[in-house]
């Protein structure tokens, strides 16, 4: 199977996205935005509750918020790669972590976060 044949084995399902990240208005919005195009969105408060959230289901993508500290958002990312290679990781807001190879992308903007997932996966 080719990778488009995989890009579109996902969209024939809802993509599953851990959002990673404090509960806030803006948090609130992007997990609204997820659900308007049809993704299922786990969110994870804290680096540890997304180690166990991914431990315990299958998510296609996982979304940093930008209320996480970088040092957790790194962390997280090292631990994830290594544990759960599929997923695909997207830094959300702006960052120079944005540019670091653990992430497969970043969305600068809520606005264009699910067409940046989509195109991740």
């Amino acid at each position: 199977m080719t990778m488009q044949g995989k890009k579109k084995d996902l969209s024939a399902r809802s993509a599953s996205v851990l959002m990673v990240g404090a509960s806030s208005p803006a948090m609130e919005r992007k997990m609204h935005r997820l659900h308007a195009e049809g993704f299922v969105v786990t969110q994870a408060e804290t680096i540890c509750h997304a180690e166990l959230f991914s431990e315990a289901q299958y998510f296609d993508a996982a979304v940093y918020d930008e209320s996480l500290a970088e040092v957790e958002q790194l962390s997280l990312a090292r631990i994830m790669r290594m544990r759960w290679p599929w997923m695909r990781l997207i830094r959300c807001g702006n960052s120079a972590l944005a540019a670091s190879a653990l992430f497969d992308a970043s969305s600068a903007s809520e606005a264009n976060l699910p067409a940046t997932i989509q195109g991740c996966l």
